[in-house]
């Protein structure tokens, strides 16, 4: 059923995988979605960091970090056809990297988004009304049940008659403070794990790998970034992604970024091949750290999806969609957000099929004057506007999740599987 594209209005919060998987769902049901994102560009964690800096002759030269998220996998039909269609528009690619690990086996098929790792929810997101560098700092319920948007600096958005929240746990309790207090407390337990990320350029060298698991050292994940599909690198250079362990990472969370990226470069110069005397030392032309304060779930999971892969209330209009509701990973943010869509737009369409023009009636009165307005204004503690994405699942004790063999430790995965 198609519902009434100029009636049904929806405000998803978050540009991640989860919030474009909800959104493209539904855009799809003939849903008008209004997406609002705080950062510059769409992906959340599926992210790309642009470098500059000149060379020794002065030539300035620019290189792209995949700094969240840089591969995953497909393991359920729905999410395989998703990416089928991906590949075929250009947006997506498969790949087997090499990767030397404490116990190598055959790589798995893995996949990225090409060229940058936002380009899938951007793919997701066409045709959406996005807002970039909004954050939005509270939700406001109007009498007849209509949510409004507050963002800094701007009027009140609205009406919407449904919100759906694809952000870390934290920053979404943050929203739901005095409209869903019970939800709010759950999401402040569900604890999510740091990371610290290096990224590196060097001059060009025999590496072997694609990527490399360290057993032991502050680094969980090393990645050859310029050997990813679709990715273009200046002649000569090498680019790194390095991903620290949730446990260094969260021991030195908020120390000075030199202080981390001097530890997280002598670390990774450790994993690089000794140079032979007399040969020339690596050169190092560009270095930089980022913190991701909320990188994946904290608790342990397997590779299913759970029942409760994301929280609607009907009665409210409030929905909740991410990894760490579905397992952990990229497949389970977009099976979240998925999820979440499906079960939005069956409530929207019981709503327009009972009222038929009551919906569209309300919200064209509404646009017409100020809500009253039910809920307490909610402050955002500071440490909850900081850029804040993730990077990988928690995996199941007893495998690497990039390789799939086994034994290794859950918690020094970082980059692997998703």
């Amino acid at each position: 059923m198609t519902l009434d594209t100029n009636s049904m209005r929806v405000a998803v919060i978050g540009s991640g995988l989860a919030g474009a998987a909800c959104a493209a769902g539904l855009q799809r049901a003939g849903v008008n979605v209004t997406l609002y994102e705080k950062s510059r560009n769409v992906g959340g964690r599926m992210a790309t960091r642009r470098a500059r800096w000149r060379d020794a002759s002065g030539a300035e030269q620019s290189v792209a970090f995949d700094h969240g998220a840089q591969c995953f996998t497909s393991v359920r039909p729905r999410f395989k056809a998703v990416m089928a269609r991906a590949i075929t528009a250009g947006c997506a690619s498969e790949w087997r990297p090499r990767v030397h690990a404490a116990w190598p086996v055959e790589a798995r098929r893995c996949l990225v988004a090409t060229p940058t790792m936002p380009t899938l929810c951007g793919h997701l997101l066409a045709g959406a009304t996005v807002h970039l560098n909004r954050t939005v700092r509270r939700l406001q319920r109007a009498a007849d049940g209509s949510w409004y948007v507050a963002t800094d600096g701007m009027p009140l958005a609205g009406p919407f008659h449904h919100v759906a929240l694809a952000i870390p746990p934290a920053q979404a309790a943050v929203l739901l403070v005095g409209h869903h207090d019970a939800w709010a407390d759950a999401l402040l337990a569900k604890r999510m794990e740091p990371c610290w990320t290096l990224m590196a350029v060097t001059d060009d060298f025999d590496w072997p790998w694609d990527a490399a698991e360290p057993d032991r050292g502050p680094l969980a994940s090393v990645l050859r970034n310029d050997r990813v599909p679709g990715r273009t690198t200046p002649r000569g250079l090498a680019l790194w992604t390095a991903h620290a362990t949730a446990e260094w990472s969260a021991a030195h969370l908020e120390d000075e970024p030199q202080a981390v990226s001097d530890e997280l470069q002598a670390a990774l110069r450790a994993q690089l091949p000794a140079m032979s005397s007399g040969s020339r030392p690596i050169r190092w032309h560009y270095a930089n750290v980022h913190r991701w304060r909320y990188a994946r779930p904290a608790v342990d999971c397997d590779d299913s999806f759970g029942s409760d892969a994301s929280w609607w209330d009907e009665s409210r209009g409030l929905g909740v969609s991410g990894d760490f509701l579905g397992g952990g990973g990229v497949e389970a943010a977009w099976h979240s957000g998925d999820e979440l869509a499906d079960c939005m737009a069956a409530s929207l369409e019981r709503s327009n099929a009972a009222f038929p023009g009551a919906v569209s009636g309300a919200l064209n009165a509404l646009t017409q004057t100020t809500p009253p307005i039910h809920s307490p204004v909610i402050a955002s503690p500071g440490h909850l506007d900081r850029a804040s994405r993730w990077l990988v699942p928690p995996v199941r004790v007893g495998t690497s999740p990039f390789t799939g063999a086994g034994p290794k430790v859950s918690h020094r995965i970082s980059f692997s599987k998703y």
